[in-house]
């Protein structure tokens, strides 16, 4: 009998223990397991990975991309996901602005995480993205690059460097700001 009182408390406590983390973890992320919080603190902020952080993900047309294949190019590399309500606001502007700064040397990389891909291809039609997107099922590269919430938004250099990091939904105004700034820097225009 004692051996079994000790093997329940053995097993027992970590279940439990475990079981309670989790329900934490639920109620602190407003009942959505798994999932990461939309951002309500907007701007940039410092920049917490590594400044030559990669991936290696398949776009949804089975193609293999990374940041390095951008080498050259300023890039902008966006966290979102289909359900996040600033993420829909935020598409139109981000699908303009590629539109417009696409012929100067800039690349956009869309990362969907925590999505499938039903929802993420109606995304990317509604708001007429013609940047490459690939899904992140399993949330590991947010997780690499130090994603809080989404959207966050992480600027690369022409040397594949992050330099910037803006956190929530931006404006064509920010949007445009950033951008100048980037492709000024990579063509050596001082101000």
């Amino acid at each position: 009998m004692g051996q079994r009182r000790s093997v329940l408390i053995g097993v027992g406590v970590p279940v439990l223990l475990v079981l309670s983390l989790f329900v934490w973890g639920v109620a602190q992320n407003d009942g959505v397991a798994g999932r990461p919080g939309v951002n309500d603190n907007f701007g940039e902020v410092s920049i917490s990975t590594d400044p030559m952080s990669d991936f290696e993900l398949t776009t949804l047309s089975g193609e293999v991309v990374s940041i390095a294949d951008y080498r050259g190019k300023v890039v902008m590399v966006d966290f979102w996901s289909s359900w996040c309500v600033p993420c829909r606001v935020e598409g139109p502007i981000l699908s303009e602005t590629y539109l417009k700064w696409r012929d100067r040397g800039v690349e956009f990389v869309g990362i969907a995480i925590w999505d499938s891909e039903g929802p993420v291809l109606d995304f990317i039609e509604l708001h007429g993205i013609e940047y490459v997107n690939v899904i992140d099922a399993s949330g590991l590269t947010a997780v690499d690059f130090g994603v809080t919430g989404i959207p966050e938004k992480f600027f690369i250099n022409t040397e594949g460097e992050i330099v910037r990091k803006v956190i929530g939904p931006n404006t064509r105004e920010t949007l445009e700001s950033i951008l100048t700034d980037l492709t000024d820097d990579a063509l050596g225009v001082t101000r």
